[in-house]
């Protein structure tokens, strides 16, 4: 997805809420103590409520924005900038584009999102016959 049809999919901290709302009510919501798969939207309260212990549980717990307080539109940018560049990007220049104040926040968002692709690739991996371009491999000579 290039970036003008980034921005048309999500031009607010709304349309990320709700595509995100979206993702995670296909995927199931369990609560992790009772094992509640049950749940009502607190629309006013962004949160999930389970029916059986009426434990609210925010949008973003168990993923790995949790306990974060980075608004949704600042991680759907750093991950199509990751997802879709070849280059790498710091956490400085994550920091720069939207304008965020504090480095802290910015530089967590950043490593939770790498290690979570890392798992990502751990889990998924390739075969048969792979075509690489623009690589640079090592190789030992004997």
């Amino acid at each position: 997805m290039n970036i003008i049809k980034f921005n048309e999919n999500f031009p607010d901290e709304v349309s990320c809420i709700l595509q995100f709302k979206e993702q995670k009510d296909r995927i199931g919501v369990i609560r992790p103590t009772c094992g509640c798969k049950e749940h009502y939207w607190l629309q006013n309260k962004l949160r999930y409520e389970c029916r059986h212990c009426h434990y609210r549980q925010s949008l973003r717990s168990g993923t790995v924005m949790e306990n974060s307080k980075l608004p949704f539109l600042y991680r759907y940018i750093a991950i199509h900038l990751l997802t879709g560049t070849k280059k790498s990007f710091s956490a400085a220049e994550f920091q720069r584009q939207p304008g965020y104040r504090r480095y802290q926040p910015v530089w967590e968002m950043c490593r939770r999102l790498c290690d979570a692709m890392g798992k990502r690739d751990d889990i998924h991996s390739l075969s048969g016959q792979v075509e690489l371009g623009n690589a640079f491999i090592a190789t030992l000579i004997p």
